[in-house]
Formats: C-alpha cells, sequence, structure tokens
C-alpha cells in the first residue's frame, strides 16, 4: 500500500480490486506503518478502494533480518501481538515458528488480546495439523496432500479453524495463477483498464504453458470441497497475484474443482467474511449490513466465468462506474488521472 513509508493518494491496485467487485481486503501479510496508515485514509475518504484489513509484520520464526520475531515465551509472544494490534492490527501471521510451544504461545497472546490468529504451514503437513489442532483462526494456503483421507477431514472439521487454500499458489504443482493465465486473455479484460498497461501486458502477453495435467489448483479445490461439506468454512486468497482478477481466479479454480458455481460465490461472499469474524458487516445483503454490493451483467450461477463481468460495484452505499471508477448515482466523485495517461 506504499513504499519507503509514503502512502500514495491514488493507488491503482485498489482501484482496480474494486473494480473488479472486491469490497473488502484482508492481507495478512504487510508493512505495518503503511497498510494501516491506507486503512485509516481509505475510511476517512481520503484514498478510493476496499477497506482494508490487515496483520500488518508476520510473526516470523525464521531469521529473517526484517521480520524476524523472537519468542521464547509467552511474554515475548504478547509484546509482538500487543504491538501490531496498537499499530492496527485485528490479526496476526502465525508463521514459521520452528516449535510448537512457539506457536502455540502465539495464539495465546491472540486469545488473550481478543486477536484473530491467521497462520501458515509453508507446506509442511505436520505443522499444518499441529496449527489446526493449536486453535488457530485460519489456516492459510493449502494443506500440501493430493488425497485428504477421512482422518484429515475429520480432525480439521471438528475444529473451530477455517481453511484459506489460496489456488493461485497452490503446493504440490502448477498452480491456479499460471493456469488462467495459460486459459485466458487476461490483458484483454476490458476491467483490467487501471493496471498500468506496461506491467499488465508484461505479465499477461507471454505465456508458459503446460499440460492440463500439471495444474493442481482444481486437485486443491477438490480436496477443499471435502472441508467444506464437512462444515469447515472455506475462503478465497488471491495473493496479490494480480490485482483485481486474481480472486476471481479463485473462484473460477473452486469450479474447477468440483464446487458448485454458488458454493464457489459463498468462499469470496460470506464463508470468507465468517472465517474472518466480518459477518455481522459484511459477506451477504442483509438489514443492518454495511452496503456493499456488485452489480453483474451476466449471471455467474450458471458461468462462473461471468464473475467477472461487473456492471456496477458499490461499497458503502457509494455506487461506481468500473470502467472509470468515477462515482455514478450517488454521488460525482471523479478518479485522478493516473500517472500512465
Amino acid at each position: 500500500q506504499g513504499s519507503d513509508e509514503i502512502v500514495p493518494q491514488q493507488n491503482w491496485s485498489l482501484l482496480q480490486n474494486l473494480a473488479l467487485g472486491t469490497t473488502t481486503i484482508h492481507d495478512p501479510s504487510s508493512r505495518a506503518s503503511e497498510i494501516f496508515v491506507a486503512g485509516e485514509m481509505q475510511r476517512a475518504g481520503m484514498i478510493l478502494g476496499p477497506r482494508i484489513f490487515s496483520t500488518g509484520e508476520i510473526v516470523y520464526g525464521a531469521k529473517a533480518a526484517s521480520v524476524y520475531a523472537e519468542i521464547n515465551n509467552l511474554d515475548d509472544a504478547l509484546a509482538h501481538v500487543r504491538r501490531l494490534k496498537a499499530q492496527g492490527g485485528r490479526s496476526v501471521k502465525n508463521y514459521n515458528q520452528p516449535r510448537r510451544e512457539q506457536r502455540q504461545q502465539v495464539v495465546e497472546a491472540a486469545r488473550q488480546e481478543d486477536m484473530l490468529v491467521v497462520a501458515e504451514g509453508g507446506s509442511l503437513f505436520g505443522m499444518d495439523m499441529a496449527l489446526v489442532a493449536d486453535g488457530n483462526s485460519t489456516l492459510e494456503h493449502n494443506i500440501p496432500l493430493e488425497i485428504f483421507y477421512e482422518d484429515v477431514v475429520q480432525m480439521f472439521s471438528q475444529s473451530q479453524t477455517n481453511y484459506t487454500p489460496t489456488l493461485v499458489v497452490s503446493y504440490g504443482g502448477l498452480a491456479g495463477d499460471p493456469y488462467w493465465r495459460q486459459a485466458t486473455n487476461v490483458w484483454e479484460n476490458p476491467l483490467l483498464i487501471h493496471t498500468p498497461p506496461k506491467i499488465l501486458a508484461a505479465n499477461t502477453v507471454r505465456r508458459t504453458k503446460a499440460p492440463e495435467g500439471s495444474f493442481v489448483d482444481d486437485d486443491n479445490a477438490r480436496e477443499a470441497k471435502k472441508l467444506s461439506d464437512a462444515g469447515v468454512k472455506v475462503a478465497i486468497g488471491a495473493h496479490g497475484q494480480q490485482a483485481g482478477i486474481g480472486s476471481h481466479w479463485e473462484l473460477w479454480s473452486f469450479v474447477r474443482g468440483g464446487m458448485s458455481p454458488l458454493e464457489a460465490l459463498a468462499t469470496g461472499t460470506i464463508d470468507s467474511a465468517q472465517s474472518l469474524g466480518m459477518d455481522a458487516d459484511i459477506g451477504s445483503l442483509e438489514a443492518g449490513k454495511l452496503a456493499d454490493m456488485v452489480i453483474l451483467d451476466a449471471d455467474p450461477s450458471t458461468d462462473i466465468r461471468n464473475s467477472d463481468k461487473v456492471y456496477r460495484v458499490m461499497l458503502n452505499g457509494r455506487m461506481y462506474d468500473p470502467l472509470t471508477m468515477n462515482e455514478v448515482v450517488t454521488g460525482d466523485r471523479k478518479r485522478a488521472n493516473y500517472w500512465w495517461e
């Protein structure tokens, strides 16, 4: 959301996400001094984009100089969690603490501070199962198994941990991101007009192709559906791969893996909201919730690929034209020129 602690007055990435229907983002790894500033500016109406939630920096156990969080006891964990809470976090990212008791201390610290704790096992099956057993709020990224047998499904479904498999960057083979870059002419999507043209072309025009069987986003989606059917809240996770369209790739990959279009749409709306404890305010159209709405030109319940046919986006009761990102009907706010225009 910024660079060197400078937050832009207009962020094309935020506008690109909003134009394609993302009205709320939760970023489980970012720079606290930038993303929480951007979040406050968004809430104050100083910048336009989805409402922003984040963990700030990850609570990281590997000794990377910029983000290493040393935890030897509960007091250490509380210090890190309280620091992030004071900066603006409502969640913390429990990531790569090498010992199980360290990861448990992060969970307990988050519990004491009434914060969510989202965790990543880094493609380690044993760590993933321990994270579920230890009461983390969500498990981020897919469990690295080709097939979830009944032991995994039963254990996960009896926990209160939710699942964000993040199909665009799946472990175990080629993921959803390269699949949809191969399968679609991304650069021709009319609503990707808010991405710098040279960046969009560089990322999408030249494609490396692979056989269909080399991709595992559909396999990981298939196994995630087993958990969803067993009662686990399964959410999309676009990973910042390609602003705006990445969330749709997640929906499309869930359908590739066997979900119905309506089931997939739930992963991007109410199930995501419930997974992050935000369903009192967002995730469905109900009286008393925030006035967010995406109006489409085609029906995604019959073809999930219609999910990106966005006609209008409403955020907090204000309506925007996704082609221009100017406010329409509810006001006359105009988008400033982009730096490349």
